[in-house]
């Protein structure tokens, strides 16, 4: 503490010159102001008195001198602590055995919000909070008894009555009889980690919130995914009711050819056993391809439930099947060439679903674009031990500037009741997320080009 470096400075320049320096100083400062010839060694008894009081007096003329230095010496060390422990921004108490207030600087009279001369002799604890005096006193006799220097912090009422959170560091003296207390503010601090550990307990609380927001938010994302994925499965079925009506329509023609021939057998007189059964048999062989026609689609809407090994080339074949006659009544032709017929690991009627949903664009941008000679090319091909599925049109390709856009949600170029902008988002979901392959597109030199690579 302060005082106690005061005291040691005074320590310092109280130690005067030993007694026989000082007589050897005075001996020579005499000879040298006796006259030339004088001589101390001389037997006369008064002038070896004269001789004692003048060195005596030498003495105390260097005495005096060395104290004036120290006095001077040790106003000017005062002064300078003086000064540091008045004008030092922490508070500096000094109190007695019994907690009553001996001395304090400027900043510890504005922490109580008083006059110092009025703090002295009252008792520090009067200027705590009432819930931390006890826990104060406490701490001073702690301090007493293990007379080394301990903290705490409590709380202080000043004279306007307004709290202050502080920080008391205390140290016993030697004697044990008074204690050297420094009082630091520390309210903006508390303020400061108050308010940050209410912005962390709302953060946690954000945090909470955030991750059922979340979860919400996923589950949305899922719920929508599954909706667009149920009406992306309505367009198709609605393409796929189309070509069941066009896989159909010839056999009922020739079925119905079959039962007007009846009839007329009949009348000639022509119609036998013989002729009848082979009406039916044909009638028959007609039913049961319309009713394969019906499992094909039937199992075309049936999702998958697990991942199974399958041929790409199968299923471009029984994709095909579905959709020729269609194609064929818009004079699309659509060629098929298998370099390779690898198997892979998937879902098979996913996998379909994909490939009839780019035919069906193909189809809509032939259609379009009024191609003298529409062409659908197919090619399917082994590449860094993964399947390749390319299909190609001659439909002139799509517009740079949306290019990026064609696998978004809801993006599609056709008329409102034309396309839903479902189809290429499924299928990109289907072949990227549901197999871990990948669906890309490019403009190729007369149209464009779908790869599948899974």
């Amino acid at each position: 503490m302060i005082l106690t470096s005061i005291a040691m400075e005074k320590q310092k320049y109280i130690s005067l010159l030993p007694a026989a320096e000082l007589r050897r100083r005075a001996e020579e400062q005499l000879n040298v102001q006796m006259p030339e010839g004088g001589s101390l060694q001389t037997e006369d008894k008064t002038e070896r008195i004269l001789h004692e009081l003048q060195v005596h007096r030498i003495e105390l003329e260097m005495q005096n001198a060395e104290l004036r230095q120290t006095r001077d010496e040790l106003e000017t060390a005062l002064d300078r602590y003086t000064g540091l422990y008045d004008f030092a921004p922490v508070g500096y108490f000094t109190l007695d055995g019994d907690g009553e207030i001996r001395a304090v600087n400027i900043a510890g009279a504005c922490l109580i919000g008083a006059v110092r001369s009025r703090l002295i002799g009252r008792r520090f604890s009067l200027f705590v909070a009432d819930k931390d005096r006890d826990a104060f006193t406490g701490f001073l006799a702690a301090v007493l008894t293990s007379r080394i220097k301990d903290s705490c912090e409590v709380e202080l009422l000043n004279r306007a009555k307004q709290p202050l959170i502080v920080q008391i560091e205390a140290m016993a003296t030697a004697s044990g009889r008074e204690f050297h207390v420094a009082v630091i503010d520390i309210t903006a601090r508390r303020e400061a980690e108050d308010a940050l550990n209410l912005k962390r307990q709302e953060l946690e609380e954000l945090n909470g919130s955030l991750e059922a927001r979340i979860a919400q938010t996923v589950e949305e994302l899922r719920q929508r995914d599954q909706i667009l994925i149920q009406q992306g499965r309505r367009a198709a079925m609605g393409d796929m009711i189309n070509n069941i009506a066009h896989q159909w329509r010839q056999p009922l023609n020739t079925l119905g050819l079959y039962l007007q021939e009846l009839p007329l057998v009949y009348d000639n007189d022509r119609l036998n056993k013989e002729h009848l059964d082979g009406i039916v048999g044909k009638s028959m062989h007609l039913l049961r391809h319309m009713s394969r026609t019906i499992d094909d689609f039937k199992d075309y809407f049936r999702s998958d439930k697990e991942k199974v090994s399958f041929s790409v080339g199968q299923v471009i074949g029984k994709t095909l099947s579905l959709i020729e006659e269609s194609f064929k009544d818009k004079q699309i032709h659509i060629a098929f060439r298998k370099e390779s017929d690898m198997l892979i690991e998937g879902y098979p009627n996913e996998y379909s679903q994909v490939l009839l949903n780019i035919l069906a664009n193909a189809r809509d941008a032939l259609t379009a674009c009024n191609s003298g000679d529409p062409r659908i090319n197919i090619r399917a091909f082994a590449e860094d031990g993964k399947t390749i599925v390319t299909v190609t049109d001659n439909a002139g390709g799509i517009a740079e500037e949306i290019i990026d856009k064609i696998f978004d949600p809801n993006f599609t170029t056709k008329e409102p009741d034309k396309g839903t902008g479902i189809g290429l988002f499924m299928s990109k979901t289907i072949i990227e997320e549901n197999m871990g392959g990948k669906l890309t597109f490019q403009n190729t030199g007369s149209g464009a080009e779908f790869r599948i690579e899974v």
